[in-house]
């Protein structure tokens, strides 16, 4: 530290110039530490975390591009990572150091931890979330090559509050102060083909169809860090815009909303976690937010693989992509089109490889909470999409009625298409039939999806159904329940186990 900055202004600087938190407060904030807010506290310390674990993030990332293992890509909608401050600092076993510092710096440790939000990066809202950031951590903790795709919700889940006996939906704008953990990346954004345009019409985003358009999806990376710190992989989340963001000649003329439409329609789509889902404006949201995550994570994940691997049909050894319920099903739907109109692959060879790449896990046994989109939605929006799936449907009708000949009632079942009056495209079977894995979360879900809600599916592809139950956090849990056990010898040789990461040969 230079030693004119020492004193400023005539306000005494009292920090240690080789400590991280205060150089974070001194030159993130332009501010004496002993002024500093709880919040600022919180991010310094936070940031200083992040400087602590940078090199061993690059490390892993090093790793992983000289020894080319294959790796897992856990798409899912929902990531409820949780208070990350705290588990940071249980899984870099840094504990007593940050307790020791803090108590030097004079800071209420618990006072800080609650300067992060409950819910912290608002990213989920249940089961399904909490499964998918236990997942990324695990992996993580393996030493296994692994990275979570999902969305950079601007409002994540919503706060809580009781008026009047009442509960209260509030917005949770999680990101009005920086977050200190994510990292963006410039270098990687990703551009996703539309087929048609949106205008913001009394409040709602309206397709424009036949007009093409562009998104651009913008990556921001967070640490997941694996108990003992050996590896950190990476939580990478898409937050939406567009191509053009301003029209400079519809301002000049006076047109201040127009110069930005583009721009808030494209934002929007990463706006918010669950849109109201009641309209139908709420559910083409929906669709869109489905897409672009799954649109951006292929990209972003084949672009990866052909850094090393020229070769397409290596994919499969290469590459594991798991779907975290049907929300990102798309994403089949994507890898075809890439395979087929890009790289130019024939039909068969890119099927194959789609299939070898995917595995699915299904977190709901009721039929009416299986993702049903309407078709006309893909023949405005995805109309290659729409092709490449109808030409699977009928493929896939052709196996079942070689198998079953003459039984329509089976066929009807199984279709990729719902007919009715508004034909609808049936997400969980394309889960289904475009992946060689289809699990439930416990024994009992995945018997009953087998007997029951894909019974058909089982009948036809046995080998493709299995169970993973769901576990616990068992580190954190423990850390939290029992620390007189969790700092047994045996209990710390049991966390400190590690499976060293390995290529699949």
């Amino acid at each position: 530290m230079h030693p004119d900055l020492a004193e400023y202004g005539d306000v005494q600087f009292h920090g240690d110039p080789n400590s991280l938190y205060d150089r974070h407060l001194v030159f993130d904030y332009a501010i004496d530490p002993d002024l500093a807010t709880p919040r600022e506290r919180y991010e310094a310390v936070a940031r200083s975390l992040r400087d602590v674990l940078a090199l061993r993030w690059l490390r892993t990332k090093k790793t992983q591009y000289r020894v080319a293992p294959k790796r897992v890509y856990y798409l899912s909608m929902e990531f409820l990572i949780g208070r990350s401050l705290a588990n940071n600092v249980t899984n870099l076993l840094t504990d007593p150091e940050v307790m020791r510092a803090a108590s030097e710096k004079h800071v209420d440790w618990y006072e800080l931890l609650e300067q992060e939000p409950d819910a912290d990066a608002g990213l989920g809202n249940g089961g399904l979330g909490r499964l998918a950031a236990c997942f990324v951590e695990s992996m993580a903790t393996m030493q296994l090559p692994g990275m979570g795709y999902g969305l950079r919700y601007e409002y994540g889940i919503f706060k809580q509050s009781i008026r009047d006996g009442w509960q209260r939906e509030q917005p949770d704008n999680w990101l009005r102060r920086p977050d200190p953990w994510e990292v963006v990346r410039l270098d990687h954004i990703v551009e996703v083909k539309l087929n048609c345009s949106f205008h913001v019409r009394g409040g709602h985003l309206v397709p424009v169809p036949g007009r093409p358009s562009t998104l651009l999806g913008i990556p921001f990376d967070r640490p997941v860090i694996g108990y003992g710190a050996a590896t950190i992989d990476t939580l990478r989340l898409w937050s939406a815009t567009a191509s053009d963001s301003f029209h400079l000649s519809e301002f000049s003329h006076g047109d201040f909303m127009g110069a930005v439409t583009e721009s808030v329609a494209a934002e929007s789509i990463t706006r918010v976690l669950y849109p109201d889902d009641s309209t139908v404006f709420g559910q083409e949201l929906r669709f869109l937010q489905e897409y672009f995550l799954c649109a951006c994570s292929i990209r972003d994940l084949v672009r990866r693989f052909r850094a090393t691997q020229p070769d397409w049909n290596q994919i499969p050894d290469k590459v594991a992509i798991q779907l975290n319920d049907t929300h990102p099903t798309l994403a089949i739907a994507e890898l075809m089109h890439l395979l087929l109109d890009e790289a130019h692959l024939g039909w068969d060879e890119a099927w194959s490889i789609t299939q070898r790449t995917f595995a699915y896990t299904n977190h709901t046994l009721l039929p009416e909470a299986l993702e049903k989109w309407p078709v006309s939605w893909f023949e405005d929006i995805l109309p290659r999409h729409l092709e490449i799936i109808y030409e699977i449907n009928r493929r896939v009708l052709d196996q079942v009625r070689g198998r079953f000949p003459a039984d329509e009632a089976r066929m009807a079942r199984m279709s990729l298409i719902e007919e009715g009056s508004a034909r609808k495209v049936r997400m969980a079977h394309l889960a289904v039939v475009g992946s060689h894995s289809t699990n439930g979360v416990a024994a009992i879900h995945s018997e009953l999806l087998r007997t029951h809600l894909l019974s058909d599916f089982s009948e036809m592809f046995p080998e493709r159904f299995n169970n993973k139950t769901n576990g616990v956090t068992q580190r954190r849990w423990l850390l939290l329940a029992n620390r007189w056990l969790a700092s047994s010898p045996k209990a710390s040789a049991t966390r400190g186990s590690r499976t060293s990461m390995k290529s699949p040969d």
